[in-house]
């Protein structure tokens, strides 16, 4: 039997993932198959469980990919000064597919119930919040951000707008009326005036 090369087997594991993602996407978590899976990566079921037990397992795999997939996004958008940032990463969840944010909360309805997605949910705040924090931080000591507030509350408060955000364009709201808000409470949020650059 011929050995599978390393780096194919990541490489397709990367793809079976992808695929994963996206077949979800459009079925929903529980409406999409393994089966559906392979057919459109163009393998048999069973080399899906060469790579997963499960389709479970395959959800912890995309819930890990979630901090770099809204990273890679994020840096689309350009952005000239944090306030920018922080309204390309309120562009990025806007532009997702109104499939694509319900996926993100049944994942995130799986916590509860599956141990390894809640760890790997709160290794993905855990990371988010420090990043965003040390980000905050910096803003404050260049000026470019309110001194007075802690950084981590700041974070803590964000995040929160983001899934509030999220949720808010599932249930109707309209963008450019969210996006108009984000932008009024984000400068209040953070002291940002606009003479500050």
């Amino acid at each position: 039997m011929p050995k599978v090369i390393p780096e194919y087997k990541e490489e397709a594991k990367k793809k079976i993932i992808a695929a994963g993602h996206e077949v979800m996407i459009k079925k929903g978590y529980r409406a999409a198959t393994l089966d559906d899976i392979a057919e459109y990566v163009g393998v048999s079921k069973t080399t899906l469980y060469l790579y997963f037990k499960n389709k479970d397992d395959l959800v912890l795999e995309i819930v890990k990919a979630f901090p770099e997939i809204r990273e890679k996004k994020v840096s689309e958008y350009p952005a000239t000064s944090p306030f920018d940032y922080w309204t390309a990463v309120l562009d990025f969840y806007l532009d997702n597919s109104d499939e694509e944010n319900a996926l993100y909360y049944e994942f995130l309805s799986m916590v509860p119930t599956n141990p390894e997605i809640a760890k790997c949910f709160s290794g993905n705040l855990s990371l988010e919040l420090e990043r965003m924090t040390n980000g905050i931080t910096k803003q404050q000591m260049a000026g470019k951000v309110y001194r007075d507030a802690d950084p981590r509350s700041i974070a803590l408060v964000m995040m929160g707008l983001f899934n509030s955000i999220r949720a808010l364009s599932l249930s109707g709201v309209k963008r450019d009326e969210l996006r108009t808000r984000w932008i009024e409470m984000g400068k209040i949020l953070f002291g940002y005036q606009e003479n500050r650059r």
